[in-house]
């Protein structure tokens, strides 16, 4: 785990020792850097694997082939052996060692030979060559600036913005992304100029500054009237592949913890962690509200003889809301990333590494808008369309708000706005494609609300440009769907969160159902066994029920969120607001009507669940162009 950064193309003196110098937090057990004609890279390092020998970067025999990585190769023991067999010599036992060696076997298709979460920088001095890459889901960020023949990237773009050749400029184009989704979905960001290398992509970069970027893997879908096993077949590789990935996670020369709430996911993988290891440290947060999990996760802990903390995030913690969003780089429009921080950071102080079931949800179905768009498709099937307009519909705007939050999953109260935005959505259902009604579903602003609180120079911005286009019009419906999550959703807002706030304190997060071999097993799947009616992650409760007391299989998903209904009345949450959604402000920004923000940022005295989260939303857009764009705040 590190941070890894440089530059092409150009001399700028000083600048990469400010780049690591802004990046320590990532690794500040080491430093190193490599230079060649028109290139220099360095690295931080955070010692996880071969402590003493495995300082980067790493070169191969005759030094010809340098590389610094980020994140780790877990099956680099088995790739180191089969390389010694084919005649090359390794000088450490580092997973990075791999990588250059691989690099000299395979050429860039070493990529489809690593097992990890990984952002890849790796010179070829003989094709004065850089090669990027990132791992499959994107757990390990990378971003680049490439303009007028300058070429600089970064694991972090506070990075990049040290050169003097890189614009601290919002993308304004991006706007509209962010307030529908939260996030700037990949390859974009929030910089003007600065982008993300996409998830299983890599990019080649010559001498003479030509940039190619391609894709080395994918998720493929089972073609119709392909044959499915056996359920009980798919049961047995899912076991043995999801031990062997807790396995490969657990790799490390130091102590190894887990992340533990009340769920089905994050408890099956504490509890394949105990097969392999007599004491493991387990962390959960809890918000003090009524939506609180700490006691059930606390309860499973027991069960599985783990050592267990808790963390409690509270309201007087807005305070780190700064700080948070310095550490993300970009505005992330939920308050919840706190919670992430709060939760690193406590693990920090015992571990350096840390095991979460981020990803199952993706792979198994098992948020509730797979449940909602897969009743809507089936609905629209099952019933005529004159029939679901002039009966359905309007029994729909006329229930009550009380009697659709029970079938409403979310722990908050749906809300006016809520049932709005639900009857909308199945309204337009038919109008729209896969990849329209699933941001249509899942947006934090509809279209509608995006023009009206724009600024007048600003509304023609609200459209449907950034919605990821569908790529795969075969295999079963569920799967185009699930499938959609891993072009935008998961790196761009799930993954994110856990990289950023985990390195900003030296910790390291894996993700063991996110193995590709997995993700490609889920994918072979028939549908039937990730989600059927009201059943979610099927499949993966009958692994839980092999090895989980069944109180904890059985007990529903609860999202983890922050419960800002219960707290935004605390005085530091409205301080924030004012200071950030201020008249003044929100003018002077020129985004938005301070009218229309205003009214807004009443109605969350309604405690209407989707207001609320829009202002903060906000308010995290205003804090991040305060730090990033205007330097007003230092943190």
């Amino acid at each position: 785990m590190c941070g890894i950064y440089g530059f092409a193309g150009f001399e700028e003196e000083g600048l990469l020792e400010r780049m690591a110098q802004l990046l320590r937090h990532r690794g500040p057990d080491d430093s190193g850097s490599f230079a060649a004609p028109g290139f220099a890279m360095g690295m931080r390092r955070l010692s996880i694997i071969d402590l003493e020998g495995g300082a980067q970067p790493i070169f191969n025999e005759d030094k010809t082939i340098a590389v610094c990585q980020n994140g780790e190769i877990y099956n680099y023991v088995e790739l180191a052996e089969e390389l010694r067999r084919l005649g090359h010599a390794f000088r450490t036992r580092s997973d990075t060692e791999v990588v250059v060696h691989a690099y000299e076997q395979w050429g860039v298709e070493c990529l489809t030979r690593f097992n990890g979460m990984f952002a890849i920088a790796l010179y070829d001095s003989p094709k004065k060559r850089l090669f990027l890459a990132r791992d499959r889901c994107g757990q390990k960020p990378l971003y680049y600036h490439d303009r007028g023949g300058r070429f600089i990237f970064a694991s972090e773009v506070k990075a990049i913005l040290e050169s003097q050749h890189a614009p601290r400029e919002p993308n304004r184009a991006a706007l509209d992304a962010y307030l529908c989704l939260r996030c700037v979905p990949e390859p974009a960001t929030m910089f003007a100029g600065i982008s993300t290398l996409p998830a299983a992509h890599y990019l080649l970069r010559s001498a003479g500054g030509e940039t190619q970027i391609r894709r080395y893997w994918d998720i493929r879908l089972t073609p119709p009237g392909e044959t499915y096993r056996a359920g009980r077949e798919y049961l047995d590789e899912l076991k043995e592949l999801f031990f062997d990935a807790v396995r490969l996670c657990m790799r490390s020369d130091v102590p190894v913890g887990a992340y533990l709430s009340s769920g089905v996911d994050s408890s099956l993988t504490a509890a394949a962690m105990r097969r392999f290891s007599d004491r493991v440290n387990t962390y959960s947060i809890g918000f003090d509200s009524p939506v609180d999990e700490t006691a059930a996760a606390a309860e499973t802990a027991r069960r599985l003889g783990t050592s267990h903390h808790e963390i409690q995030c509270l309201a007087a913690d807005f305070d780190l809301l700064p700080r948070v969003i310095w550490h993300m780089d970009r505005p992330v429009g939920d308050v919840l990333v706190v919670a992430f921080y709060k939760l690193a950071q406590a693990a920090a102080r015992d571990v350096k590494v840390v095991i979460s079931g981020e990803g199952a949800d993706e792979m198994f179905a098992g948020y509730s808008f797979h449940k909602v768009i897969q009743w809507a498709e089936f609905y629209r099937r099952a019933v005529p369309g004159a029939l679901r307009r002039g009966v359905a519909l309007p029994i729909l705007k006329a229930a009550p708000v009380s009697l659709l939050n029970r079938f409403f999953e979310f722990p908050a109260y749906l809300g006016a706005t809520g049932k709005e935005r639900l009857v909308d959505f199945l309204a337009g259902y038919d109008r729209r494609n896969l990849s329209e009604n699933y941001v249509a579903l899942k947006t934090l602003w509809s279209l509608a609300e995006r023009r009206a609180i724009y600024a007048e120079n600003f509304k023609a911005a609200a459209g449907d440009e950034w919605i990821p286009p569908v790529r795969d019009a075969g295999g079963p419906f569920l799967d185009r769907l699930l499938k959609l999550q891993y072009a935008d959703w998961l790196q761009d807002w799930a993954l994110i969160r856990q990289d950023k706030n985990a390195m900003a304190h030296s910790l390291a997060v894996r993700l063991p159902f996110l193995d590709h071999r997995l993700i490609e097993l889920a994918f072979r799947m028939p549908p039937r066994l990730k989600a059927s009616g009201l059943k979610d992650k099927i499949i993966e409760r009958r692994l839980a029920s092999e090895i989980l007391p069944p109180e904890v299989v059985r007990r529903p998903k609860i999202p983890f969120f922050f419960p800002v209904e219960y707290l935004f009345q605390h005085p530091k949450v409205r301080d924030w607001i004012r200071m950030t959604l201020d008249e003044g402000r929100v003018r002077r920004r020129g985004y938005f009507d301070p009218a229309q923000v205003k009214i807004l940022v009443d109605g969350m005295l309604r405690n209407d669940f989707v207001p609320v989260k829009q202002v903060m939303s906000l308010v995290i857009l205003e804090l991040w162009h305060m730090i990033f764009i205007d330097r007003e705040i230092t943190v």
